[in-house]
């Protein structure tokens, strides 16, 4: 085939542009198709994950409606082992805790929780497994360990449950000023229009508080 001059001359000005930037080019179309294709393939893995996560989460849930708690614990087991950051596995602590502690299985309901409070991403998850795992350790009358498990709230928006469950605590170990203490932090951290500042005062009154 042959070309005329003009054309010759756009080819040759081609040829010596790829030959300088031809390789460099290459590299950055494959470069952008890797990530796309990472890009994708991340928001892939992530639906497969919680995909997976939700049908173990489902089938522990069930099984813990029959009451067949050794069929809930494997699916439980495998949500801790490989999909400790999804919410599922929050989620499932808080549920799995409540069924063993309902079939008379503190220790086992204790473990849940804090491992749960550990993993735990939601600082609400959270929340609710100290405050769940302190209740139980009352229960068990282990009450320096209940203390132990709220003495720190993960957010300044559960200051006020922290603080008033230090001060039952307080109230149960005979610690009368401790316990005044705590349910008046816990009413300073209440908003005054809140109605769960009614319950803090007949508590701060019981130990001999002022606050209102």
């Amino acid at each position: 085939m042959s070309y005329n001059l003009e054309e010759q001359d756009q080819i040759d000005t081609l040829r010596d542009f790829w030959s300088r930037w031809g390789t460099l080019i290459s590299a950055l179309v494959l470069v952008a198709g890797v990530a796309w294709a990472g890009y994708s393939g991340w928001h892939w893995w992530q639906a497969r994950q919680a995909a997976q996560a939700s049908a173990l989460f489902g089938q522990m849930t069930r099984e813990i409606g029959a009451s067949n708690l050794p069929n809930a614990a494997p699916a439980w087991a495998e949500l801790q082992a490989h999909y400790a950051d999804s919410p599922y596995a929050q989620m499932g602590g808080l549920a799995m805790a409540k069924a063993y502690d309902d079939a008379g299985k503190p220790s086992e309901a204790q473990a849940v929780l804090r491992w749960t409070a550990e993993h735990a991403q939601s600082q609400s998850y959270r929340a609710a497994a100290l405050l769940n795992l302190s209740a139980i350790e009352v229960d068990a009358k282990a009450l320096p360990a209940a203390l132990q498990a709220v003495q720190q709230s993960p957010s300044p928006a559960f200051d006020a449950l922290f603080a008033t469950r230090r001060g039952d605590i307080y109230a149960l170990m005979g610690q009368r000023d401790k316990a005044r203490q705590a349910y008046e932090d816990a009413m300073k951290a209440l908003p005054p229009n809140a109605g769960y500042r009614q319950l803090v005062q007949l508590k701060l009154d019981s130990v001999g508080g002022r606050a209102s």
